[in-house]
């Protein structure tokens, strides 16, 4: 009888899976969907209402199951081939940041959106011949919507169009523009085309040199590159041979890692907007937000991995070292940088492996000890003498490794909204549903829930990163009250763009750190650890953390009263006041 019960369960659980998997299926196709999907993936993990262990997760080994493992690749697959068109379908060409084209080949006609009005100055629809472009593009992008239509043709490519009155050229990223019936194979309707609007600025521009470590020579030459210029206008207007920009032109592709020279010039405009982003504000009046300093710098260990990091407040100050969490990430406000700098503080914040800039661990299963050895290359070149380190929210668990690792070097930390190690039984009743999620799918199927985390992805960039942000602490009133704050919400942006900038990968593994034991860890360190949490923290009750701080032997924790995930922000002088207190007391 007691066999016949687990297959019961076995089976159930397995229609959960079932469930689960057809709601991923139909979020490609339905971005509307991703409540649907939510609620199966927590009908999955948590098979009884009352009961949120992780038995049935423990009995299947879904990582090593070859048909699962097959159905992800296929919904990833349609993923990444739908979210052009999906984006770009006629009932969706809203994008606030592109111009989005639909060119049908058939009838020779052309929609676009609101930018894309603004930049081809006229209306639409509109005949390709009529279309603001100069004629090379023309040709170029009805050859490219033809084949888009053919069952074996054109998928996803970027080119570089210009318009009649504009020697500029601009990026463009086309795909198939699918019918909208939205069935798997449906057939092409013809090209679907989003332009990238960006003005290379001088900082932009210098951000690239250092990215990719260019001469000055041939950081103009990049720069012609970028404008549209072509290698015989480059020599001539630098009175240079033709094959010295070639030449020239093969050290910054070399330099670079790309290939050709189109996917330069994405790369080089994917960094320049993480410099310039050139968007129109969510929330307030354009200008109104105050400015806010980005991790722009790169240090290169000797491997050639390049890490990006940021130093905020005093050049001449008391190093500390910022182990960001992850909405946040290594930002902060200007008052918050004025701040550092009337305190005396040097703020180092790096970006982990794989976000924002920072480049992706060689070996993905060595993620947590690539955090530490990163740290252990790039402080003694930027930092002298003691620091306070800090471990914001999810950070933690690599804030104790760092620490423990520099030894001698740290004088103490602080603890900010950070984490404990998790007990299932007994803290994730108590957490969202989007956290409880998370915290089982890193633990025990993390393949599952990086599909999931990119079917987010598609969905969020799609609808917007304010109802991504608001979608994040839909949990939490105090934090959806902040991101109203012009002050804060900016951060929230910057810091959700630097999650997920090279997907989802570096997230399922900062969040395996995360959820892992790591109480090991945290009883290495020797140095004296202060706790500062909120009262209305979404993740971790405080009552947990006094817990687990008081069976540890630490100070009490101090408590910010209405604190919550946005806490570091809204109580900025609390948190500046703790600092200093660490580092100079």
């Amino acid at each position: 009888m007691g066999s016949l019960v687990k297959m019961q369960d076995s089976l159930a659980h397995s229609d959960r899976l079932l469930n689960l998997l057809d709601k991923a299926y139909d979020a490609p196709f339905r971005p509307d969907s991703f409540d649907d999907l939510m609620t199966a993936a927590h009908d999955f993990y948590f098979t009884e209402p009352d009961d949120l262990s992780s038995h049935a997760l423990k009995q299947a080994d879904y990582e090593n199951n070859a048909t699962i493992s097959s159905h992800l690749s296929r919904i990833e697959r349609l993923l990444n081939e739908r979210e052009l068109e999906n984006r770009s379908h006629a009932s969706q060409i809203n994008s606030p940041a592109l111009s989005t084209l639909l060119i049908d080949p058939e009838t020779g006609m052309v929609e676009g959106n609101w930018r894309a009005r603004e930049f081809f100055g006229h209306g639409f629809p509109v005949s390709l011949k009529q279309l603001n472009l100069d004629a090379s593009s023309r040709t170029q992008l009805l050859k490219m919507a033809r084949s888009a239509v053919l069952s074996d043709g054109l998928h996803s490519d970027i080119c570089l169009i210009k318009r009649k009155d504009d020697a500029a050229a601009h990026l463009a990223k086309c795909g198939r523009w699918v019918k909208s019936e939205y069935t798997s194979g449906a057939t092409a309707r013809g090209l679907a085309v989003s332009i990238v609007h960006f003005e290379w600025t001088a900082e932009a521009l210098r951000f690239c040199q250092t990215m990719f470590d260019l001469s000055v020579s041939e950081t103009e030459v990049l720069a012609a590159l970028l404008n549209g210029k072509s290698q015989p206008e480059i020599a001539e207007a630098r009175f240079r041979s033709v094959e010295t920009i070639k030449s020239q032109s093969k050290a910054i592709l070399r330099k670079s890692g790309c290939r050709k020279i189109a996917d330069l010039l994405v790369l080089a405009t994917t960094y320049g907007l993480l410099v310039d982003p050139g968007r129109i504000p969510s929330v307030g009046t354009p200008g109104s937000f105050p400015l806010f300093a980005r991790p722009d710098r790169i240090f290169k260990r000797p491997d050639g991995r390049k890490i990006s990091y940021g130093v905020y407040g005093d050049p001449a100050g008391k190093p500390v070292l910022f182990v960001h969490g992850l909405v946040h990430g290594p930002f902060f406000p200007s008052d918050m940088i004025e701040t550092f700098k009337r305190d005396g503080l040097r703020f180092i914040a790096p970006s982990r492996p794989s976000f924002g800039q920072t480049d992706a661990p060689a070996d993905w299963t060595e993620f947590n000890s690539v955090v530490v050895d990163d740290m252990r290359l790039l402080l003694p070149e930027i930092a002298r003498g003691k620091m306070t380190v800090i471990a914001h929210q999810g950070g933690v668990s690599h804030a104790c490794r760092i620490a423990h690792a520099l030894g001698d070097q740290v004088r103490n930390m602080v603890m900010v909204s950070a984490g404990i190690p998790i007990d299932e039984k007994r803290h994730l009743p108590h957490m969202g549903v989007q956290t409880r999620i998370a915290a089982l799918g890193v633990k025990y199927t993390p393949r599952i829930l990086e599909t999931m985390i990119h079917i987010g992805i598609v969905n969020w960039q799609r609808k917007g990163l304010k109802p991504y942000a608001e979608h994040l602490f839909s949990n939490s009133p105090t934090d959806l009250v902040h991101l109203e704050d012009p002050r804060i919400y900016p951060i929230c942006e910057a810091g959700i763009l630097h999650m997920i900038a090279q997907g989802a990968k570096a997230i399922i593994y900062d969040g395996k750190a995360a959820m892992a034991d790591w109480e090991s860890d945290f009883l290495k360190l020797t140095c004296p650890v202060k706790w500062l949490h909120g009262t209305r923290d979404p993740i971790i009750r405080p009552d947990f953390i006094e817990e687990f701080v008081a069976a540890h032997g630490g100070a009490p924790v101090e408590l910010i009263e209405n604190g919550g995930n946005t806490m570091h922000l809204s109580h900025s002088d609390i948190f500046h006041r703790v600092i200093a207190e660490a580092v100079f007391g």
